[in-house]
């Protein structure tokens, strides 16, 4: 029986270690059913003992990480930003908000054609083999406007004729049961030629319990109180995922896939639950939303063609479909109001990428092209008195992008890898019915990166500097947001040139990672106040800011004895404005997590972890802030067999009242439960 539990902790070990992420209790049963044309993991990152920035499923089935925002948190460096007005869970990179990274899917991009962003609640984990994290010196080959770092979900894909999972679960709080959510995923590996699999995943959540020590605040709008205690007014979503893979493998080296990804939500808004404010920030959004709806089709190759050479294929087609209401009043009976409206979305992508890369002597060469063909439509519908004008307005970009790439080994244990991209940016339609917004952005920008790693002994040593770039989105040039602001046709990109420097290894039973950064953002995308003309009082985006953002990011396991490990994570991120008079919004400068890990039997895992961060600015002006929190949680997983197995999560066990945003008080204490079968 020891020996048995040894193995299995030591296992554990081995896979948190590369994730950087405390707590796995990762399951010895599966064989690995990653699915590996789907992965963005490259150059040196894949020589590295660790991962210091990847999520594996083990990690979100053991942790009750049922969406994707919850997940990619955990990795050191990523600040959630759940909540808010829009009621969306979003992630900042080392003070990178989400505008400034790329959210993809197997490697093709899934972020929003209109503003960048997308609500990472609505990407369920279940169907997920893992989730990658690139930073400051991800390859430039990755694709065009990932100035602050990428998230990639990595689906899975079958390793035997017939096999399948599946799990049931339930998240209770002082009121009952809140959260009900179920996956089923199924494959086969119908031959050596080709594969199949095809699963579903759905997660429906009521209003979600507050902590006791929430106290109600009266609204100075509404001179009521708003929300009460009890259970989070208006916080329910539905959300489902449905995914099927053909896959063709005609021997040892080639993969050809074709994917299809579905998304179905919708989402109420919880409203402002703070007290008296100056300004308006505090005024009540009537808000929900209807539909969110998400639909991707890519196909994925990997040719090798003899020893030395290969090309990878990415295409895609993308759509999003999105409704928008907003009511009157707190009824969410009538739209009639001026403020009050009917809003409809009808986005499409439609891309791809191709990479041909050869080895010759000591050189790995690589070189990638990619496109990218974007369509936003928008339109207001018929309030519940009156008519407005119903036409679309049509909105269309491309772009364009060419990168080279040469990692050279140096000696046997130094590599050093020299990367260049060119990127090409047009918008050639700006149907808004406004002549004065004609399309006059045609823009290129050059991307370069020089980074270096050598080993010695057990440790290793990487460092490089970088510079990306990120073209502003068609909400950034052409809102008028409900006409507060003025559209600027010459908006440009917004560039960051970042430093990092790094080491990792261990020193005896202590495994260790640490990363130092800092980044200078310049030709930054600010809101400005016009103050004279007609259009005084109004903002307009323009590219005047500067700032720096720099830091430390330190991860560190060690066996205490026989059956338990201590894991910490820990990350430093200071963000400086060139504009003392504003504030960075939504970064925390401290965050970390520090777990207890105890492998009690070999079929037992328990931990308990304290999740920290510091105080927020949910403002610009400073005068919305959110204090600092420790939250306590309590896991156990349990192995009955090689089939079944049970885990449960007591997510902030002392009941916590915090916040993220102002106003927006988070969830109490509650229970997540689950059971899962593997065949």
């Amino acid at each position: 029986m020891k020996k048995k539990t040894m193995l299995y902790k030591m296992t554990c070990k081995k896979t948190i270690l590369s994730a950087a992420i405390a707590g796995v209790f990762a399951s010895p049963l599966m064989a690995d059913d990653t699915f590996t044309l789907g992965k963005i993991t490259v150059g040196g990152e894949q020589t590295q003992k660790i991962e210091a920035n990847v999520v594996n499923a083990d990690e979100m089935r053991a942790q009750g990480l049922t969406d994707v925002g919850q997940a990619v948190s955990r990795v050191p460096g990523v600040v959630i930003r759940e909540g808010g007005r829009r009621a969306e869970t979003q992630v900042a990179i080392r003070g990178f908000d989400s505008r400034q990274i790329t959210l993809n899917l197997d490697g093709i991009p899934v972020y929003l054609p209109y503003d960048g962003n997308v609500d990472l609640s609505r990407y369920l984990t279940g169907d997920l083999s893992r989730i990658e994290v690139q930073k400051s010196l991800g390859s430039l080959l990755l694709g065009p406007n990932n100035m602050g770092g990428s998230i990639n979900l990595v689906s899975r894909k079958p390793t035997e004729s017939l096999e399948g999972r599946a799990s049931l679960g339930m998240e209770a709080g002082k009121n009952g049961v809140f959260s009900r959510f179920g996956n089923v995923q199924v494959g086969s590996r119908l031959n050596e030629l080709f594969y199949i699999s095809a699963g579903f995943s759905k997660i429906d959540k009521d209003n979600f319990p507050l902590s006791d020590s929430f106290s109600p605040a009266t609204n100075q709008f509404t001179n009521t109180v708003i929300q009460p205690k009890g259970d989070r007014v208006r916080s329910a979503s539905d959300s489902q995922n449905m995914n099927l893979k053909l896959g063709f493998t005609p021997n040892e080296t080639d993969e050809y896939a074709l994917s299809y990804h579905q998304v179905r939500g919708r989402k109420d808004a919880p409203l402002y639950a703070g007290g008296e404010l100056t300004g308006t920030s505090a005024r009540p959004a009537y808000w929900d939303w209807p539909q969110w709806d998400k639909d991707s089709v890519y196909f994925l190759s990997h040719t090798q063609l003899g020893e030395k050479t290969y090309v990878k294929t990415r295409a895609y087609y993308d759509q999003f479909n999105n409704k928008l209401n907003s009511y009157n009043d707190i009824s969410y009976k009538a739209i009639t109001a001026g403020y009050a409206f009917r809003s409809q979305y009808d986005d499409e992508s439609l891309g791809g990428s191709i990479e041909l890369g050869h080895r010759i002597a000591q050189h790995q060469l690589r070189a990638a092209f990619h496109a990218k063909y974007d369509e936003h439509k928008e339109r207001d519908l018929n309030k519940d008195v009156g008519t407005v004008d119903e036409r679309w307005k049509t909105y269309q970009n491309h772009i364009h992008s060419f990168g080279l790439e040469d990692r050279i080994q140096l000696t046997q244990n130094t590599q050093l890898t020299l990367g260049y991209r060119r990127d090409q940016y047009k918008v050639t339609k700006t149907d808004d019915l406004d002549p004065t917004t004609q399309p006059s952005s045609d823009q290129g920008a050059d991307n370069v990166q020089v980074k270096a790693e050598h080993q010695f002994g057990t440790h290793t040593l990487f460092g490089g500097v970088s510079k990306k770039t990120r073209y502003p989105s068609i909400k950034e040039i052409y809102s008028y947001r409900l006409g507060q602001a003025i559209p600027n046709a010459n908006l440009g990109a917004e560039s960051a040139l970042h430093y990092e420097i790094g080491a990792l290894g261990d020193f005896g039973k202590l495994d260790y990672q640490l990363n130092l950064f800092y980044s200078d953002i310049s030709d930054a995308i600010e809101s400005i106040t016009l103050t004279s003309g007609a259009d005084a009082g109004k903002f307009q985006n323009k590219n005047v800011g500067t700032a720096t953002h720099y830091g430390a990011e330190v991860m560190l396991s060690y066996p205490t004895s026989d059956n338990t490990r201590l894991d910490v994570n820990y990350a430093y991120v200071k963000r400086d404005l060139a504009d003392k008079t504003l504030v960075p919004t939504q970064s925390p400068e401290h965050q970390g997590m520090v777990t207890m890990n105890w492998f009690a039997t070999d079929k037992l895992d328990l931990a308990a972890e304290l999740q920290f961060a510091s105080q927020r600015d949910t403002t610009t002006d400073g005068k919305r802030t959110t204090a600092g929190y420790e939250l306590a949680h309590l896991r156990a997983a349990y192995q009955f067999n090689k089939t079944l197995s049970a885990n449960a999560v007591l997510k902030n066990a002392l009941d916590k009242d915090y916040q993220i945003y102002d106003g927006d008080p988070m969830p109490g204490r509650t229970l997540w439960v689950s059971v899962s079968a593997n065949f």
